[in-house]
């Protein structure tokens, strides 16, 4: 696809927050990069397919959900102006247990595992912002896994308004729920809960 055809200021805004480029080093990035169109309902990836792509949504919000005994589990929320990956598969070239499907009509810049690793070799800077990248989704994954740990479910809603409001305001009730890992109607007590008490 024409380098044209492609809107990179948010990309290139979200690459600046970690590292420094020179134009031709953004140049030849922004070359590899393939944009993706994908309706609401549909589908980035699903479960059993190997991860081929980092990708960076442009317009949009998409959630990740394993299904488990024939019922889907939200993992995670992502938002327009971030990447979002299965690393592991993305890493591993194992088949992912993970779906992404997009929550409304989303546009994604992806770029495959094979063009990744050659900007690693062409440019040195790109291999820093690969390892930048994958340590704020590693330590992304380690503080979902320890909520789901430590917290009780009424914690982790309010740690999740105060960390994530979009989530909050963006998402429909069923799948916070499930990202909680509780069901909806207890999400309704928390939330008639935690508005009781403020009017006290």
């Amino acid at each position: 696809m024409e380098n044209e055809e492609i809107d990179v200021e948010q990309i290139k805004e979200y690459i600046s927050r970690f590292v420094c480029y020179n134009d031709q080093e953004l140049t030849a990035f922004f070359k590899i990069l393939r944009k993706t169109v994908i309706p609401k309902g549909g589908y980035l990836m699903q479960a059993g397919q190997v991860c081929d792509h980092v990708a960076f949504i442009n317009k949009g919000h998409f959630r990740a959900f394993y299904v488990i005994d024939n019922k889907e589990v939200t993992y995670n929320f992502s938002f327009q102006g971030n990447f979002f990956t299965d690393y592991p598969s993305f890493l591993t070239r194992q088949p992912s247990n993970e779906t992404h499907q997009a929550l409304e009509d989303a546009e994604v810049l992806t770029l495959s595992y094979n063009d990744m690793q050659q900007c690693y070799v062409n440019t040195p800077a790109w291999e820093r912002f690969g390892r930048l990248i994958g340590e704020f989704i590693l330590i992304g994954i380690a503080e979902r896994n320890r909520s789901m740990l430590f917290m009780s479910p009424e914690e982790r809603y309010l740690n999740l308004m105060k960390t994530r409001p979009k989530v909050i305001a963006t998402i429909p009730q069923h799948h916070i729920a499930s990202y909680l890992g509780i069901q909806p109607e207890s999400l309704s007590r928390i939330r008639r809960r935690l508005a009781d008490s403020k009017k006290k």
